[in-house]
């Protein structure tokens, strides 16, 4: 056994010998290449020993003090809720679906596809889509520039197809497809003269809280795309849900896969659409921005043909009052011709008064206010007036209103006694040569001073004021001296002094005015009502003999809409208002005192704008008065306040009968303005208003100088036969022969 064994052992050495001696056997050459491996190896073993870096590694949190690490937490927590709010926003949690509809989160939505397109859409099409301001949708369109080439082989491959169809149909029929196939030629024309060619494919995502909501609001969006000027042809993705609604999404691809062709003139029409949705008027101010396609919402009050009155209605701090002092601003800025009148009785506008430099007159001083005073009616508008108005009569019940007013906040009842003052008031007007007749209107007018004059002389002489029975004498002096005392108040030196003389201020001459009630530390006591109501009479008549639009403000206005006796003189200014270029504009916290009176609902309808803020109250009941739908109450009662962290505040304007969701945002200096605090600001800190500021009209003046002086210099320097630029951005050939 042992020999067995060595001879086995000595062959396997002689063997390798073998190999080891001659290298280019099979043998020898694997042996070889075993023997280079395990070199190989062995020096890579050595190199990493030599190499191997000695040097101790550390955690890189062990060199970080212990508040980066903490700051470090803080920030790896916010951006693991901002990662999870961008997947919110993006995508929801869970998607239920339906053969015509899904669930998406918390509401339901049905996805619709545009199957058929006009062939020549108008532009806007979408406008009335874009316009519903009752529905909740998304509307996503795939629009993709095809290639030129491609695109005119294959309309001419469609318009050869159909003209094909036309001539072998022998039908009624026929007629149809041969006007098809003129279409189709004159589509593959226009892309053989340079039209642009696109893929279209349109979506809409409707959606709603409820699914039985859903199924109406659906039916309205099909309704609206069906109808003009849109035409399409609207179409549920059945059992493709889950398709569309990617194709729908914003920053999804068209899964859906669905496209038409379109030439540019149709894309530049679709793209039109939103725009279109917005209220652009020339000559107007803008009131805010869309709330869907963030447009600007511009209005022209002075453009309504229904008057050009609004109102301004919104709970306390939604932001009404910061977007009226907006619009106020805007509107006397607008057009020079234009005057602004500010009234309030609470002082939170001496901010805006004093930035623009208004004229503040101080209702309680010593300034002459009469509210006995007429002013003739100018001619242009006599013309327009109706056979049987009368701006005596007018005058008339707005004098008794004013002193019936009086009577009632000093607790006096007239009883009997009015029919002797209404007597009194006539007569004093008689005496100026102040008649029925317009052109008497001009007089001078009587005050509440010639008024007692009257009452003095029915105490003196009551036979001449007996219409019949000598016993009417007794009567007239006892009224006439009762009167007397109680008006006392109006003479000099009394309470109300300086509404017993002619008034002493003139809108004409001025851009801006601030009537200041005077009211102590912002109070309002019970005259409020009797002095606003003289105010807006005073307005009024000087509004008729101006020649400018007067925009004037009324805040608070719930002073003056809750006194029957003051609305009877306020429906009449609000009837005739239109007729003097005046723009009455409201501003209230409720809209309770527009329904308490039948004249306070007259009002309600003059105003032509109508504008709702932030408003709690705004339920069914009111929704209905004015108008709205659901989905515009709740848009009312859910608006967004006016804050400095949102930057805006959101209100619904009304139009027209048309309602448009806005955000009302102002301009950094447009803010300074009016968040102008005279109190602890100096008005040099105004934009404009500084010690360099050069007034307007002279700064226009020095503008004009200075392009003339440039024209005449470059003129002068002009060759022959050289093209200049005109005024009005064209170019004029102009040659030295001519």
């Amino acid at each position: 056994m042992h020999n067995v064994v060595l001879q086995a052992g000595g062959g396997l050495i002689s063997q390798l010998v073998e190999w080891l001696t001659n290298p280019f056997s099979l043998g020898g050459a694997v042996l070889y290449l075993i023997l280079l491996t395990l070199i190989a190896i062995e020096l890579k073993l050595l190199w990493d020993w030599y190499t191997e870096n000695d040097t101790e590694e550390v955690e890189f949190s062990d060199v970080l003090d212990e508040e980066t690490l903490e700051q470090a937490t803080v920030e790896h927590q916010l951006l693991d809720d901002i990662s999870e709010s961008h997947k919110t926003v993006t995508a929801p949690a869970a998607i239920e679906w339906e053969t015509r509809s899904a669930r998406v989160g918390e509401q339901w939505t049905t996805t619709l596809s545009i199957a058929d397109y006009p062939d020549y859409p108008k532009d806007g099409y979408l406008s009335e889509l874009f316009e519903m301001s009752d529905v909740k949708f998304d509307l996503t369109a795939h629009i993709t520039p095809k290639n030129q080439e491609l695109a005119r082989n294959e309309l001419q491959d469609i318009a050869d197809d159909l003209q094909v169809d036309a001539d072998l149909e022998q039908s009624v029929r026929s007629g149809y497809l041969q006007e098809r196939a003129h279409e189709a030629a004159a589509t593959y024309t226009a892309v053989e003269n340079g039209a642009s060619v696109f893929d279209q494919g349109m979506f809409i995502t409707v959606r709603a809280d409820e699914k039985a909501d859903l199924q109406d609001a659906v039916q309205k969006v099909k309704s609206t795309l069906r109808d003009d000027p849109a035409h399409l042809t609207p179409k549920t993705a059945i059992a493709r849900q889950d398709l569309a609604l990617q194709a729908a999404a914003p920053i999804g691809d068209n899964a859906f896969g669905r496209t038409s062709i379109a030439l540019g003139g149709a894309v530049g029409a679709l793209l039109s659409s939103p725009h279109n949705a917005t209220i652009l008027e020339e000559g107007g101010v803008e009131f805010g921005i869309h709330k869907d396609n963030q447009s600007p919402v511009v209005i022209d009050p002075f453009a309504r043909d229904n008057g050009y009155a609004m109102f301004t209605v919104g709970d306390t701090g939604s932001g009404k009052s910061f977007s009226s002092k907006q619009n106020f601003i805007r509107s006397i800025e607008q057009s020079k011709d234009r005057i602004g009148i500010i009234l309030e009785p609470l002082n939170n506008w001496a901010g805006v008064s004093e930035a623009l430099d208004a004229k503040r007159i101080t209702v309680g001083g010593t300034l002459g206010l009469n509210p006995l005073e007429i002013r003739k009616t100018p001619e242009h508008v006599q013309r327009a007036m109706g056979e049987d108005a009368s701006p005596f009569n007018e005058k008339l019940d707005d004098a008794m209103s004013f002193l019936t007013n009086f009577f009632a906040l000093r607790g006096i009842s007239l009883g009997d006694r009015r029919t002797t003052l209404e007597l009194g008031l006539k007569r004093s007007y008689k005496r100026n040569g102040i008649t029925d007749d317009i052109a008497t209107h001009g007089n001078p007018s009587p005050t509440i001073r010639d008024m007692m004059d009257v009452f003095e002389d029915m105490v003196d002489k009551p036979e001449t004021f007996v219409v019949r029975s000598d016993e009417e004498a007794g009567k007239v002096k006892e009224d006439a001296t009762w009167l007397l005392t109680q008006l006392r108040p109006f003479e000099e030196g009394g309470r109300h002094a300086n509404l017993g003389q002619p008034s002493d201020f003139d809108i004409r001459n001025e851009k801006v005015i601030y009537l200041d009630l005077a009211q102590q530390e912002g109070s309002v006591d019970s005259s409020t009502a009797l002095t606003m109501q003289l105010l807006i009479s005073l307005v009024y008549e000087r509004a008729k003999v101006t020649e400018k639009e007067v925009v004037f403000y009324i805040d608070e206005a719930r002073y003056i809409m809750q006194d029957a006796a003051s609305l009877a003189f306020l429906e009449t200014v609000f009837r005739h208002h239109r007729h003097h270029d005046l723009s009455i504009r409201l501003v209230t916290q409720t809209v309770d005192e527009f329904f308490e009176h039948a004249e306070s609902e007259a009002i309600l309808d003059q105003c032509a704008v109508k504008q709702f803020h932030r408003l709690d109250g705004m339920d069914e009941e009111w929704a209905d008065e004015f108008g709205l739908n659901y989905a515009q109450m709740r848009f009312v009662q859910d608006a967004v306040p006016g804050n400095e962290d949102a930057g805006f505040s959101e209100a619904l304007v009304g139009v027209d009968g048309e309602w448009r969701g806005t955000k009302v945002k102002a301009m950094p200096k447009e803010k300074q303005v009016i968040d102008f605090d005279p109190s602890v600001q100096r008005r040099s800190s105004l934009p404009g208003a500084g010690d360099d500021a050069v007034d307007a009209e002279i700064q226009a003046f020095q503008e004009r100088l200075e392009r003339r002086e440039m024209s005449e210099t470059s003129e002068s320097n002009e060759e022959p036969d050289s093209i200049k630029a005109t005024p009005d951005g064209w170019f004029t050939e102009e040659s030295t022969g001519a």
